[in-house]
């Protein structure tokens, strides 16, 4: 079996966990893996020993103890976050600092009320974990990403997932726990992927500023189908307050408009999946979708990427002055009318 000792050898402590009762013909130590060899039974891998390295009597009295996680490798390990709780909580609270203390993630964590499908397979389940709260040693993954573009209910996009914000670019960084009254603050370290050759880290914050670019032009595109929904949907819910022959004159021209801006930033036709098969795919798509090209892999962008994407840009403009015209030249009289029927306006 495997015992441990925190004490110099005074005190030996099991560490068998869920190894079966086998003799131990090797043992080593690999980075903050503890790797054994069986005799007929295979490897049995111990992940991330650095509570084992920074455990101190003390911290046996705290209500909470945040480790200091190990240095993350961009592309191949995620920041991986061990804390232990001295009793089960209702929440916890992450932080993910950049070198300038500014917060670009936030990860909360209550009572777990799910189980991950255990048929769908990980490579599908992506993204950071979500921090537990459980009495003892908990673990949050933090996928090293920043926030992704915004969304909206119902949204099917092909080829991309514009939820998970740009992969962050090599340096320092912090992780701050939450949880009660206890806060502690860590640093560490996004390191570059050791098998790349002929990469730079000025490459990868080439890629990262471009992917950001182009994440905070899909949000536009997004958040510029919401304000239309939100439009349509309020004038809808006055029409009956509306006098008739207005709504059909002034109030439907208006909402075909609008609409057909709506259907140029995104494919209001798909209901499944599998839409996409049978209607082309929008501006927010290509957009996303780009995003998607751009950080497959962990290169510096093509020449390719950046023209694609001042055309994108620039056909997003496009749009989004179209709709300024519109509402520059018609909500005025819109809210008068709303104001009449006794609704709230609408905000330009």
């Amino acid at each position: 079996g495997v015992y441990f000792s925190m004490n110099d050898g005074k005190l030996w402590q099991s560490l068998q966990l869920e190894l079966p009762d086998t003799p131990i013909r090797d043992l080593v130590i690999k980075d903050n893996d503890v790797v054994i060899g069986t005799h007929g039974r295979g490897f049995w891998i111990l992940d991330n020993i650095q509570p084992f390295r920074q455990f101190k009597d003390e911290m046996a009295k705290q209500s909470a103890v945040l480790f200091k996680p190990a240095d993350a490798i961009r592309g191949v390990y995620d920041a991986d976050i061990q804390y232990y709780l001295n009793e089960k909580l209702d929440t916890v609270t992450f932080e993910i600092l950049d070198s300038n203390d500014n917060i670009i993630a936030t990860h909360k964590g209550d009572k777990p009320k799910y189980k991950v499908d255990p048929n769908i397979p990980w490579w599908k389940r992506g993204g950071s974990t979500k921090p537990t709260t459980a009495i003892g040693m908990n673990n949050f993954s933090w996928d090293l990403r920043y926030p992704g573009a915004s969304s909206f209910e119902g949204m099917i996009i092909w080829s991309a997932r514009p939820e998970r914000g740009p992969k962050a670019p090599i340096g320092n960084y912090k992780v701050r726990l939450t949880a009660g009254d206890y806060v502690e603050t860590h640093d560490f370290k996004i390191r570059m992927n050791p098998n790349l050759k002929d990469i730079t880290e000025k490459d990868l914050k080439e890629q990262f500023d471009l992917a950001s670019k182009i994440r905070d032009k899909t949000s536009l595109a997004n958040e510029t189908v919401i304000k239309i929904r939100q439009i349509k949907s309020k004038l809808n819910d006055a029409k009956n307050k509306i006098p008739s022959s207005t709504y059909k004159n002034f109030i439907n021209p208006f909402l075909k408009e609008i609409s057909l801006i709506e259907a140029d930033l995104y494919q209001v036709k798909n209901q499944s999946g599998q839409d996409p098969l049978n209607f082309p795919i929008k501006l927010n798509n290509r957009l996303a979708s780009l995003r998607r090209s751009v950080e497959n892999g962990d290169a510096k962008p093509t020449d390719g990427a950046y023209l694609v994407f001042d055309e994108l840009s620039t056909e997003l403009n496009m749009h989004l002055g179209k709709l300024n015209k519109i509402l520059s030249s018609d909500l005025k009289k819109i809210n008068q009318l709303l104001q009449k029927a006794g609704e709230k306006e609408l905000a330009k």
